[in-house]
């Protein structure tokens, strides 16, 4: 019976929330399906939406995610030009996405639109691969690795589709395609990497050297490309060659990015000193204050329509730079919160909720202060803040709620010199923004926390104005749970939840048939055989998470005990176990409730019905640790319900 494995690292939660109630309300989380790309819909609507759900799938390990891209994908899979009896300007109907709009009227399949749409459907094949409920089956009677096969090979042929315009140099070459204006040219750098994001995947899942090769040669041009500032920003040109300021805009800069961190995490050329050089990028080029961005990687226009919003996508390089983390988290809680109409902000959400530290408590340094009650008002330039981090190699976010008279840098210290790590405009009234603690800088200043100072044109009189910081509350288990069930009859346990909302409940350890409620806890399951059967509940919010570990026994028919019958057979009565750690809360922000639950830490191996001993990554991102699976009927919010039914059955977070 495959069990769900636990998992190390501890996020915080409320950004999966922003998620679903940005997800559910463009035409009920259906988003663009039905549509084609003859306008480029697909493309740059559709495949944001598609990564937006791979991003869930890595934030929460639910496969619930995994259900609703699944049906992305086959409404996709159904546009497809094959598929639609459609053919482009060559007269053949491929596995590709014809385009009519940039080179009307001809149709033509770009490169850069197949590898947007087909790489969500490789990281729907990576998640599944290993996961143990790769054999359920959806709605639809289909398994998850059934369709993961199906999705696999669908890529396959659209990769290949365009192996014509493909060179060794590393790059694509458009074909002489009629009213295309860049027709023999090669391809922007972006439009050549995120096909490349795709080889990358398939290398990975297949093995295939020649997938490889072209993602190789693909990465080694693009790094080739690239300047480095004074600053130690990494920069580029959207046509490569040398650079010239400002260089590639944000958005399509975002694919190149992306296609990089990939290549990092694949070993392909890119390592961890160029994403840091990327991060820089954004730090301190492209976030200019809370309420200003450039619209190129290099500066120039800031806030511009069509790029101001696309940030959010700059939040893979989260894990190298707290800043950009808080950054987007702040401009999106306040310019893009919930609803919106965008997939490209939808997947900023799904990556803000991915990458989403634990929050930290602020308290304020002994001197420069005026204590007002519930406010303090800084008496001098460079009043200080400090904040105990869960451990000092992991960067949280210390919420600050404050009125800035001036605009004002808050800088963290690093025992010689302080280092900018946010940039506020002047508010005008109290407003509630998040200070990053960087782990490049972990240097312990007094009462074991590190320090932060503000400054800005400081006015006697007139000093930034800090309210005193509410408490931080865990998430705690108040319930005690069942130890026994009946046989066929549903198990009846809602844990009752302490600590801040909003909170987030998972199933680390259960049978494989049983589910839970997100939002409430509830849990969903009905034994089907006798036997003891241990399960391990989770509950997370943005201070840190807590488990509750439990074993039910389960009566045979009647109410009779069959694993006492000496005459029963043993068939049906096994267990489903997990693994215990200490119960001490560690740096992974895991506590073990008094139920005896298991405190997680380090990541230990877990083995399965098909013999995999599967162990977590340093990071906690494997792709096959998945939560106990949620029916796609059950996934909503409140109850997790579905798509059709009203909004306002939604239970408070």
């Amino acid at each position: 019976m495959p069990t769900a494995l636990t998992l190390s690292l501890v996020l915080a939660v409320s950004a999966r929330w922003s998620f679903e109630d940005a997800y559910d309300d463009v035409a009920g989380g259906a988003w663009y399906q039905g549509q084609n790309n003859e306008d480029a819909t697909l493309a740059w609507g559709e495949s944001y939406v598609m990564a937006s759900l791979a991003a869930m799938a890595r934030a929460t390990n639910h496969p619930m995610y995994l259900d609703r891209l699944a049906e992305h994908i086959d409404a996709v899979l159904a546009q497809r030009d094959d598929a639609r009896g459609v053919a482009d300007w060559r007269g053949i109907s491929g596995p590709c996405w014809r385009n009519t709009s940039y080179q009307s009227p001809t149709p033509y399949c770009y490169a850069v639109h197949t590898g947007m749409l087909v790489t969500p459907m490789l990281e729907f094949v990576a998640a599944v691969e290993a996961s143990p409920w790769a054999q359920q089956a959806g709605d639809d009677g289909e398994t998850l690795a059934s369709k993961a096969e199906r999705y696999l090979v669908a890529a396959q042929e659209s990769v290949a589709f365009h192996d014509d315009e493909w060179n060794d140099g590393g790059y694509y070459v458009f074909p002489d395609v009629p009213n295309l204006a860049a027709a023999g040219q090669i391809q922007p750098l972006n439009q050549s990497n995120a096909l490349g994001r795709a080889h990358l995947l398939l290398a990975a899942l297949t093995g295939d050297a020649g997938a490889l090769a072209k993602a190789t040669a693909l990465a080694t041009r693009f790094r080739a490309q690239i300047s480095t500032g004074a600053d130690g920003a990494l920069l580029w040109n959207y046509g490569a060659g040398a650079y010239a300021a400002p260089g590639e805009d944000i958005s399509h800069a975002a694919i190149n990015v992306e296609f990089a961190v990939l290549a990092a995490q694949h070993g392909v050329v890119f390592d961890d000193t160029d994403l840091a050089g990327l991060a820089t990028t954004f730090r301190e080029r492209i976030y200019l204050d809370d309420a200003t961005f450039s619209d190129f990687i290099g500066g120039g226009s800031t806030n511009g329509d069509s790029y101001r919003a696309q940030i959010g996508r700059w939040v893979v390089l989260a894990p190298w730079s707290a800043s950009t983390y808080a950054a987007v988290r702040d401009a999106y809680d306040r310019d893009y919160a919930p609803p919106v109409g965008s997939g490209s902000v939808l997947l900023g959400w799904a990556l803000l909720a991915e990458h989403e530290p634990l929050r930290c408590a602020p308290f304020f340094y002994v001197a420069d202060w005026d204590d007002q009650g519930d406010v303090r008002e800084a008496t001098a330039y460079g009043a200080n803040l400090q904040t105990i981090p869960p451990a000092l190699q992991s960067s949280c976010l210390v919420p600050v709620e404050h009125d800035a008279p001036r605009p004002t840098v808050v800088a963290q210290w690093d025992g010689e010199a302080y280092h900018r790590v946010a940039s506020w405009t002047a508010s005008g009234a109290a407003v509630r923004k998040h200070i990053p603690y960087d782990p490049r800088f972990p240097f312990v200043y007094a009462r074991d926390g590190v320090l932060f100072e503000f400054e800005d044109a400081f006015v006697d009189g007139d000093g930034i104005v800090v309210h005193e910081p509410a408490e931080l509350v865990p998430p705690t288990i108040e319930s005690e749970p069942p130890a026994t069930a009946v046989l066929d009859q549903p198990l009846d346990y809602v844990p009752v939840a302490g600590g801040d909302e909003p909170r987030w409940w998972s199933l680390i350890d259960a049978p494989g048939d049983a589910r839970i409620d997100p939002a409430s806890g509830a849990i969903a399951w009905t034994p089907d055989a006798p036997g003891d059967f241990d399960m391990v509940i989770r509950l997370e919010n943005d201070v840190g998470a807590v488990e509750q570990a439990f074993s039910v026994h389960v009566d045979g028919f009647g109410g009779l005990d069959l694993k006492d019958d000496p005459t029963a057979a043993d068939e049906g009565s096994g267990t489903n176990s997990g693994t215990s750690g200490s119960g001490d809360v560690g740096s992974s922000g895991v506590a073990s409730s008094e139920g005896g639950g298991s405190g997680v830490g380090s990541s230990p191996a877990t083995s399965r019905e098909d013999g995999c001993s599967c162990t977590l990554d340093a990071r906690g991102r494997a792709w096959w640790l998945v939560f106990a699976a949620v029916p796609w009927a059950r996934r909503r919010r409140a109850g997790l319900n579905a798509r059709a039914s009203a909004r306002s059955a939604r239970s408070p977070r």
